[in-house]
């Protein structure tokens, strides 16, 4: 009923009104809806716009294939082939145990080194999947803390069995939202860290062509680093009170490492045992760090902004990150997974010597349901554009424009902070970024005035608030993910999300008028930004 209801209700819409803007508006309430209940998948429901828009006048099935697959798209199918490899050879395994082992198992050390791991391995891989491989070693671990704990308490009776059990509760609650949460944070600082930052680096481009500031690689995470470690550290803080509580005594232990349980001795055990497992670093995954790390240098030195890059060596707009994404995911087909020099026998010089990846393992890793709903995205934006929708939401909104324009941002952010709630926050991010590009222009005109104000002033933090998806189970996939392992309870969720989320406007409204205002010229409206014929 959810599949067939929506269409027959909305249809007036473009009987009456008429016109491609009220086309658009109903293919857009439909995806809305769509997207919002999960009637359809996520991924099919980014195929309407291939249906529609040819079939309303809006745009022509060959435009509307284009904005599927532009220079951004491509930045984020090879981003993800490089994902797809450091999972395919556990470095991101490495990574975490070689944090954990660190930190070691005090719950708090504990609380901070899976959030630490999680948060750096989520800027650079799915969330989803640095999430799915995180879960189950806290699960490992919070079992042995759990035995050690009760064996402590058999032999010592220092309190009692309702007491111990709450405790544990809150620890094993607190340490598996922390994966999530940190996951979701992680994502916000590298534009290929999630999909959101992807929306609006694409859609941006295609909105302001002419535009002087690019959201480049080094760009973004100029800006949205220190913002994103800040909310950690705040993030950290809170969860760790409100699952913890608050011990001068607990705290002191922690810092001087001192007074070890049995379960924490065992929980650093079996950190050390999963460690050991993997033996020693092996060919495939140094090589994968050395993609890696070389991607990540060639991404932020193509424009840093305070020098010049690397990419003046050709011609002016050829190069972008998406270049870069696919030449060092393309060297991942033939890069050998073994050490060429360790092969000693006559006969295992006939073996081939498999490469990092190969197909078959790209097409079963690859989340493929991700890239065209975020490629629908740019579609649905292109169309909004194109149909005159945009223009006509912008005017409905203009009364806005009264307000200053940090309120703006903030309303803006508090509405889509609660939108990605219960919406993906690709397709929210989708939704909202081209609205408010639209709504920056038609502020211009609204009183004698003239108020002008940046785009990316009421572009930047909405974008970040589509991953401020802390409240709900169904709002992330990470989410879903802790709740399914039965430990928390969505009112757990709503408790320690509902603070991250005010926690996580209140930094975003804060950068964007401090820090940001100063790193991309907030304070002036930009000439590339004029309606055409102003």
């Amino acid at each position: 009923m959810c599949v067939i209801l929506p269409p027959l209700l909305l249809l007036p819409i473009p009987i009456v009104i008429g016109g491609t803007e009220a086309a658009c508006g109903y293919a857009i309430l439909i995806m809305a809806i769509y997207w919002v209940t999960e009637a359809i998948p996520l991924a099919v429901t980014a195929f309407l716009p291939l249906i529609m828009f040819p079939m309303s006048g809006i745009m022509s099935a060959s435009a509307v294939s284009k904005a599927y697959f532009s220079d951004t798209a491509w930045l984020f199918v090879g981003g993800l082939i490089i994902a797809v490899s450091v999972e395919v050879t556990n470095l991101h395994k490495r990574i975490a145990l070689s944090v954990l082992v660190l930190v070691g198992a005090k719950p708090r050390w504990l609380m901070l080194g899976f959030m630490l791991t999680t948060y750096f391995l989520s800027m650079w891989i799915s969330n989803t999947a640095t999430t799915a491989m995180m879960l189950p070693i806290v699960e490992a671990v919070f079992g042995e803390l759990k035995a050690g704990e009760e064996k402590r308490a058999r032999e010592e009776h220092i309190e009692s069995e309702e007491e111990r059990n709450k405790r544990m509760d809150n620890l094993i609650k607190g340490i598996t939202l922390c994966v999530p949460y940190a996951a979701s944070i992680g994502g916000t600082a590298t534009v290929t860290g999630t999909g959101p930052n992807l929306v609006l680096s694409g859609l941006f481009n295609t909105l302001f062509p002419d535009a002087t500031i690019k959201l480049s690689f080094a760009n973004w995470i100029a800006y949205a680093l220190p913002g994103s470690l800040c909310m950690l550290v705040l993030s950290y803080i809170w969860l760790s009170i409100f699952f913890l509580g608050f011990s001068l005594r607990d705290i002191s232990s922690c810092l001087t490492r001192s007074n070890f349980t049995e379960g924490e001795k065992n929980a650093r055990k079996v950190i050390v045992t999963e460690y050991k497992k993997l033996g020693n670093i092996k060919w495939k995954e140094v090589t994968v760090l050395a993609v890696f790390t070389t991607t990540a240098l060639l991404w932020f030195f193509r424009d840093p902004g305070f020098m010049p890059g690397w990419s003046v060596v050709f011609k002016e707009d050829f190069v972008d990150d998406g270049t870069v994404a696919m030449t060092m995911a393309f060297f991942l087909f033939f890069l050998p997974s073994e050490r060429p020099s360790s092969v000693d026998k006559v006969d295992d010089l006939k073996r081939p010597v498999s490469p990092i990846l190969d197909w078959p393992t790209v097409h079963r890793m690859f989340p493929w349901s991700v890239m065209f709903l975020i490629t629908g995205g740019f579609a649905l934006a292109e169309g909004a554009t194109q149909s005159g929708f945009s223009q006509w939401l912008g005017d409905q909104l203009i009364f806005l424009g009264d307000l200053p324009t940090w309120v703006i941002s903030l309303i803006v952010t508090i509405i889509v902070c609660l939108f990605t709630e219960c919406s993906s926050n690709v397709a929210t991010a989708s939704l909202f970024v081209p609205i408010l590009a639209n709504l920056v222009n038609k502020v211009i005109f609204i009183t004698a005035q003239s108020l002008r104000i940046h785009p990316l002033h009421l572009m930047i933090p909405p974008v970040l608030a589509c991953s401020l998806a802390f409240m709900l189970p169904v709002a992330t996939p990470p989410n879903a993910l802790a709740f399914s392992y039965g430990h928390i309870k969505v009112l757990d969720l709503v408790k320690a999300g509902s603070m991250l989320n005010i926690m996580g406007v209140a930094i975003i409204t804060l950068f964007i008028n401090t820090y940001g205002y100063s790193l991309f010229g907030l304070g002036e409206f930009p000439s590339w930004a004029e309606l055409p014929g102003a």
